[in-house]
């Protein structure tokens, strides 16, 4: 029997179900592993995301406690009370974070409320003369550039000698212009517009004669000499101070702040002998003058400066810091100031309404000289019997006698005391004049009588006539008095009436008077070059510098001087000689070829809406630590602006605050 072979599926679901198998456990393993990625990428992120959050919420709080705080990053300053770091230990939960902060170089100081209502001037250089002289001039080598930052304003002409005079904004000359100028809009000479070329008129720190100063000892080389505030009169003696050939050369000069007036009478006719003769002009021709609050090399406020100090640098600048104090140095009369082989530097005080004038020349004021008669108060009448203080003190015929009886020679005396003045002559003052004087007379005169008066050691002789009149004579006591006088030690006086006759007679005194005429110290207008037109070989300036290696010179503050010609040959600038601008009525400036300094010689900051004070925060996470400190990367970073009303008493929890920029960690 034949076999027959079946046809059908039997047996072929195995392997399908093997091969649906093996699919979906490759498929499902797919899927495990990308869930698998996917749950530790979701851990990741949300992770990510709370460190963020973390992050963004310290530097909020670093924020808000800089707002709440007077932090304005003065030197010696830290942005969290004792710290520049802000530490928040369990800030997000089971994390801890941490922010650093940087005070912004950056920062702005300028108010500018109106145009009459500003702590700047409105341009970086003013010129007030109105002709018969160059109001600006420029010399330099040819090719050279003189900078400036701000608007360049001459109420007469500019005259640009070699090189070119480049700014970043406008010049305006009223008279002509000569040279190459460069400037945005193009310069606009000949210009009879607006009142921007105005004097602002601002107002000296001090409205009377401080107290009289006298020079500090000068005893060592290479020490630290320091001023106090107050009147200074002795150019001389602050030039030999400040001479390669004083006892404490290569020293460090410093003012301290406060306001210093300069008015020197080293020329006046008449001087008491401790003021030596010699030109009212004080020279700084060795060691290392710093005005104002020393800082340190960092910025940082320091209790004295160095020896040597660093100049630029050795001041608090009200520039960078709105709680800066500094100095005001007042010029009046002929004083003059001239930079040679020294460094000077000099920092004016902040002020939110108004310039930091560190350099002034006064404008007005004159010497008001008095004359006073004084009248004993006490007697001593010896043989004038009846004398009292009243028969003495007035010219009225009322007077002492002394009736001599006996020939031969016969003397008397009479003393006084008293000669107070009625208001304590001020230290300082100039004696011109002082006299006693005697109304006297003798019944039976004769021109052979020895007469005199005795003022303390002094003794000078009285005529004698030969008749019975009265007389009255003065006698100078000038030399006596001049020099306690100008020590402000003058209280009163001793006098006495000597009368040596040889004649038998009445002597008769009807007062014993002293009179001074004398100078107090006085805010005198600058007066020592006022001859049109100015130039460089009249040496009358108000300040000079000249061609010296040694030669640095900045005024960290406005320069105002609107009656005064400066003339300033620079040629070891490293940063701008004027800051803040210069009010004057002549500026003449002369480059030297190793002048190596590209930026601007004479600037003003730009404007600004109000005081802005900036820094830089950088947040770090530190994921379930207890602390945390900054290291590593920060894990956000933002830069915060600070505005105040008045910068110099910020008032907390009253700041706006400006997020200049924020970002997370790259």
């Amino acid at each position: 029997m034949k076999r027959r072979w079946v046809h059908d599926d039997s047996g072929a679901a195995l392997p399908l179900v093997l091969v649906l198998v093996t699919v979906i456990a490759v498929v499902l393993g797919a899927v495990l592993s990308f869930a698998d990625t996917s749950v530790r990428t979701t851990v990741n992120l949300r992770d990510q995301a709370a460190s963020a959050y973390t992050a963004d919420g310290a530097l909020q709080a670093a924020i808000n406690q800089i707002r709440n705080s007077g932090f304005t990053g003065a030197p010696g300053q830290h942005c969290f009370g004792g710290s520049d770091t802000l530490t928040l230990p369990a800030f997000g939960g089971a994390d801890s974070a941490a922010v650093s902060c940087t005070a912004d170089p950056a920062k702005v100081l300028i108010q500018c409320q109106s145009l009459s209502v500003c702590n700047r001037p409105g341009n970086a250089i003013l010129t007030l003369g109105t002709g018969g002289e160059d109001g600006l001039n420029i010399q330099q080598p040819t090719g050279s550039s003189f900078r400036v930052h701000g608007v360049v304003y001459s109420n007469s002409n500019i005259n640009v000698v070699n090189g070119s005079l480049d700014t970043n904004t406008a010049v305006y000359a009223k008279g002509a212009c000569a040279g190459t100028i460069r400037s945005t809009p193009a310069a606009s000479c000949g210009y009879g517009g607006s009142s921007a070329g105005a004097d602002p008129g601002y107002a000296p720190a001090l409205t009377s004669v401080p107290p009289r100063q006298s020079l500090p000892p000068c005893t060592k080389a290479g020490s630290l000499v320091t001023f106090t505030p107050g009147y200074y009169d002795d150019a001389a003696g602050l030039s030999a101070m400040m001479s390669s050939s004083s006892k404490c050369k290569d020293s460090t000069w410093w003012f301290k702040p406060g306001t210093y007036y300069f008015d020197f009478h080293n020329n006046a006719a008449v001087r008491p002998p401790s003021l030596p003769n010699g030109e009212d002009v004080w020279t700084i021709d060795n060691g290392y003058l710093v005005g104002g609050t020393p800082v340190d090399e960092s910025g940082r406020i320091v209790a004295t400066p160095s020896v040597p100090a660093k100049i630029p640098g050795a001041c608090d600048n009200p520039i960078e810091d709105a709680n800066a104090v500094g100095v005001q140095f007042v010029f009046g009369g002929d004083s003059r100031l001239a930079v040679k082989a020294g460094q000077a530097e000099i920092c004016g005080t902040y002020s939110g309404s108004k310039p930091p004038v560190a350099l002034y020349g006064l404008t007005s004021g004159a010497d008001a000289p008095v004359t006073a008669t004084l009248a004993p108060t006490g007697v001593t009448p010896g043989a004038f019997t009846d004398a009292t203080p009243a028969k003495v003190s007035t010219v009225d015929g009322n007077a002492a006698t002394w009736v001599n009886t006996a020939g031969g020679a016969q003397s008397a005396t009479l003393a006084t005391t008293g000669y107070t003045p009625t208001a304590a002559i001020p230290a300082g003052s100039i004696l011109t004049a002082a006299r006693v004087r005697v109304v006297h007379g003798n019944d039976n005169g004769s021109t052979q009588d020895n007469l005199s008066v005795q003022l303390g050691s002094t003794t000078a002789g009285v005529p004698s006539y030969g008749d019975n009149a009265t007389h009255t004579d003065f006698v100078d006591v000038t030399n006596a008095l001049a020099q306690q006088v100008y020590d402000g030690a003058f209280t009163g006086a001793q006098l006495s009436y000597i009368a040596a006759v040889r004649h038998k007679g009445t002597e008769r005194l009807d007062a014993l008077q002293l009179e001074l005429t004398y100078t107090p110290p006085a805010l005198r207008a600058g007066s020592g070059c006022t001859q049109l037109p100015y130039t460089t070989s009249a040496a009358c300036a108000l300040v000079t510098s000249v061609n010296n290696s040694g030669n640095r010179f900045y005024v960290q503050g406005t320069t105002y001087a609107p009656k005064a010609a400066l003339d300033m040959t620079l040629n070891n600038a490293t940063e701008p000689i004027f800051r803040f601008g210069v009010i004057a009525r002549s500026l003449w400036v002369k480059l030297t070829g190793s002048v190596t300094f590209s930026g601007p010689i004479i600037e003003v900051p730009d404007d600004s809406p109000g005081f802005v004070f900036g820094v830089y925060l950088s947040a770090y996470v530190c994921p379930g630590a207890g602390t945390c400190a900054p290291s590593g990367t920060a894990a956000a970073r933002a830069r915060v602006a600070y505005v105040d009303g008045d910068p110099t008493n910020p008032v907390p929890g009253k700041r706006q605050v400006s997020v200049l920029s924020w970002s997370g960690a790259r």
